[in-house]
């Protein structure tokens, strides 16, 4: 196996690195160590013992990224054995659908790099230099062992200018349509690969998509809508829906959603969803269920008093709507606004509007999503399902 440098940690950066957590903090390394951009690096603690193999950084606050625990190579057939693993673990969790997270960054092992599998078109993020270095290492593996119909770079997230990679957007392998056409249960939806929000669809939100579709009657709002992911789920269920967008070209994709898949009882709105909600309760409209998916509000601790105030304002909005037995599906993506918090600006919500509320489920992303016990940060979405007394 080949010799790697050392970095080692402070007594700080050791009492963290006890906790499992995978990330290393600048502040934590001693000294400035003299590493490559994606260089991997043998992890020392402060007495000189080894931890283990970690991806470095020299541009992120976030020093190091563990990649193993043990002094193992490092090599293509090591990649293999993990997506190996990934592979498996979405045969277990995915049904009845053909668009998955396929690989997600730490919790399968590959720090800094996700890919997503629409109807085997495949789009990957490479987010850390580490994965940078290996890119088309992976990329041989990704062609090999899965066969995909193409393969496309969106590497357009913010992550990769804070790491101080290039962004770009292109098709590395095969022929990508203009649009994918994928299936989610009953429903299908156009995906864009190049220009779609995250790698084309909210996939973490598949599962919830569907719980929801259960609770479905009557006349429905869904504010935040997209491209109508929740709305798609609940039409056949549901009166009327009425789908609230700020986006026009996301409204486009909306409309042609709601003709791939023969629907007749869907209003779409263009307009901003706190204005729309503030409108519909001073116009004294009811709904037997509304649906909240709002962007993350949070996107920084800076931004949590912000944050704080706007999910107060929807929710109590959303509550002060609802008929009684009316359901109400809210969801924050906010990483810096905890389960805690998120459920107690919700109560301070249905406080706020005089109504009582039973909570029925706590949701959060898709089993494609495996949130990493020792990584907070990737323990991001919340859903609850209440229903107004």
């Amino acid at each position: 196996m080949t010799q790697l440098r050392e970095v080692s940690l402070t007594p700080k950066g050791w009492r963290w690195q006890q906790r499992g957590h995978p990330w290393v903090y600048r502040d934590d390394l001693a000294g400035a160590p003299e590493l490559a951009p994606g260089e991997l690096a043998a992890v020392k603690d402060p007495a000189g013992r080894f931890l283990g193999q970690a991806f470095y950084s020299g541009a992120s606050r976030i020093a190091l990224r563990f990649v193993t625990y043990g002094e193992e190579a490092v090599d293509q057939a090591f990649w293999a054995r993990r997506l190996a693993q990934a592979r498996d673990h979405r045969r277990r969790v995915v049904a009845d659908a053909d668009a998955f997270r396929l690989i997600y960054a730490e919790a399968d092992g590959f720090p800094g790099l996700v890919v997503d599998s629409y109807a085997g078109h495949l789009a990957l993020q490479s987010l850390h230099p580490g994965m940078e270095r290996r890119l088309a290492e992976l990329l041989d593996l990704l062609v090999g062992e899965l066969k995909p119909a193409s393969i496309t770079l969106r590497h357009d997230a913010e992550a990769r200018r804070l790491e101080g990679l290039a962004q770009e957007v292109k098709t590395v392998f095969g022929e990508l349509p203009p649009r994918v056409e994928v299936r989610e249960g009953p429903v299908r939806f156009w995906a864009d690969l190049r220009e779609g929000q995250k790698t084309g669809l909210f996939l973490d939100q598949r599962e919830n998509r569907r719980a929801a579709a259960a609770y479905a009657r009557g006349e429905v709002l869904d504010a935040f809508a997209y491209q109508g992911g929740f709305a798609m789920h609940l039409a056949p269920g549901a009166a009327r829906v009425t789908l609230v967008e700020s986006s026009g070209a996301a409204l486009a994709v909306a409309r042609e959603n709601v003709q791939l898949n023969g629907l007749n009882n869907l209003e779409l709105v263009k307009a901003n969803a706190f204005t729309s909600l503030k409108a519909a309760v001073d116009a004294g409209r009811r709904f037997d269920m509304v649906v909240l998916d709002p962007p993350a509000f949070a996107r920084s601790r800076g931004e949590r008093a912000g944050a704080l105030k706007g999910y107060r304002e929807i929710n109590r909005r959303a509550f002060q709507l609802l008929r009684p037995g009316g359901v109400l599906v809210t969801c924050s993506c906010s990483y810096n606004l905890s389960d805690a918090e998120f459920l107690a600006v919700v109560r301070q919500a249905a406080a706020d509007a005089r109504r009582q509320a039973r909570l029925i489920e706590r949701r959060g992303a898709a089993r494609d999503h495996p949130g990493l016990l020792s990584l907070p940060e990737s323990l991001y979405l919340k859903c609850l399902v209440l229903e107004v007394l």
